[in-house]
């Protein structure tokens, strides 16, 4: 069960579920590619150096592959952990917005009061089914809650 799934008041039911595009996570998780990145490099010059495996270039340059890929890895596994825990929802009484891995953080727009939804998206975006997505409600003006990069906006 998700935690989103945990807020529904009695007879409210889901219609639509979805997420940040698959995309967004990638890109939140540059400092990970980045470690990898340093990773490939090390591994190059451990192949174009010679594989001698006594000298303290090598070593060192072991040591740097070994944990530059480690610390990508914890990066990278991080940050899809936090894209998972998010939770894009529409129920027949509300649209919900939840994130957050430990502390959570979840707000909601009533469909009664929601006056506008605005869709941008870019050429990129239609190719790989992504938009931003924003609400606009009764009782302000300005936008109530932004979806950056919602995976299958049309649907949703």
């Amino acid at each position: 069960m998700r935690y989103a799934d945990t807020l529904l008041a009695d007879g409210e039911v889901v219609i639509f579920r979805s997420r940040q595009h698959a995309l967004a996570l990638v890109l939140e998780a540059r400092y990970a590619m980045l470690a990898w990145a340093v990773t490939i490099v090390a591994v190059v010059l451990l192949l174009v150096a010679n594989p001698s495996g006594g000298s303290a270039l090598f070593n060192a340059l072991s040591w740097i592959a070994l944990i530059s890929f480690a610390i990508g890895l914890v990066l990278f596994l991080l940050q899809a952990w936090r894209w998972s825990a998010q939770d894009y929802v529409i129920t027949n009484r509300r649209v919900l917005k939840v994130d957050g891995v430990l502390n959570k953080h979840a707000g909601d727009s009533s469909l009664e009061k929601i006056n506008d939804a605005i869709l941008d998206q870019n050429i990129l975006g239609r190719l790989l089914g992504y938009a931003d997505f924003r609400i606009l409600t009764a009782a302000e003006d300005s936008s109530i809650d932004d979806y950056h990069m919602l995976a299958h906006p049309t649907e949703f």
